[in-house]
């Protein structure tokens, strides 16, 4: 059964979830990284989220993304990763 909306609200603020997201977005960041060529976009967004510590816009959006794409699935570290990745792949020309 998917969240009610109050749920879904609040994990925004769920520390936990937050500090998961926010580990997810570095990781995935190190992919862009890594990559031979990576474009523009993809560099400035491995910056944002490099340099966001869970308490910025960029990680905020991301995980808000991830509550979402998850829903009431297990939130576990997998499940966020590839919700983290996901939502960049498809964000990532709109987040430079």
């Amino acid at each position: 059964m998917a969240f009610t909306l109050t749920e879904l609200f609040d994990k925004r603020n769920d520390t936990v979830f937050i500090n998961k997201v926010a580990a997810a977005c570095w990781k995935h960041a190190k992919t862009l990284l890594a990559k031979a060529t990576p474009t523009d976009a993809e560099l400035k967004l491995a910056a944002k989220m490099l340099s966001d510590v869970g308490d910025g816009a960029t990680v905020k959006k991301f995980a808000i993304a991830a509550a979402v794409l998850i829903d009431d699935a297990a939130a576990d570290d997998a499940a966020i990763e590839t919700a983290v990745a996901t939502a960049a792949s498809k964000l990532v020309v709109l987040e430079v």
